[in-house]
């Protein structure tokens, strides 16, 4: 459920709840995180969060929505132009000049599912569709997309030890050219 209030007070109190939840994220897996600990922390009662959200499932999943709108409008041209090179190139600058709350919350093993949600909702949208038409086998598409990240979260996992753009050429070439356009030659 987006919010979108104009009362100051309800912005002001979202904003408590985002940061309070964002703060235990950094700290703690989903499944550690208790709503009791996040209203203390956001110092709203629990009724107040019952307000705006049903459950912390409902607060992650705005957060994943957010996501998904964020990463759409910056790789949804080159998604429907099928620019493999061009969606892995923006969506790594995405998630290194991000905050760290979404970094960890795609690349940490504990927020698996928050990742299988986004990657589930970016592949359902209308420019991820031309991928589809093209692919005789469509889970191949979505092999495609969890590489992606997972390439990302090895090179982070690794110390980063090559800069963005080699990480990127080499992305691109590995998932357009196969393993032998980044292998060694030995």
């Amino acid at each position: 459920m987006k919010h979108t209030s104009k009362d100051l007070r309800v912005r002001r109190t979202l904003r408590s709840i985002r940061q309070a939840f964002y703060t235990l994220i950094m700290e703690k897996s989903f499944s550690e995180i208790s709503i009791t600990e996040l209203t203390e922390l956001a110092e709203v009662n629990r009724k107040t969060f019952y307000l705006h959200y049903t459950s912390l499932d409902d607060l992650i999943q705005e957060i994943e929505d957010e996501v998904v709108e964020e990463i759409m409008a910056i790789i949804d041209e080159d998604a429907e132009n099928l620019n493999v090179t061009g969606c892995i190139s923006k969506f790594y600058h995405y998630m290194e000049d991000g905050d760290e709350i979404r970094r960890k919350l795609m690349i940490d093993p504990e927020y698996r599912s928050f990742y299988e949600d986004i990657t589930n909702k970016v592949l359902s949208t209308e420019a991820f569709q031309h991928f589809y038409a093209i692919t005789e086998y469509p889970y191949v598409v979505r092999a495609f997309c969890v590489s992606i990240t997972s390439i990302y979260r090895s090179w982070i996992n690794n110390g980063r030890e090559i800069d963005l753009d080699t990480l990127i050429e080499y992305a691109g070439s590995l998932l357009l050219n196969g393993y032998n356009s980044v292998k060694k030659n030995v």
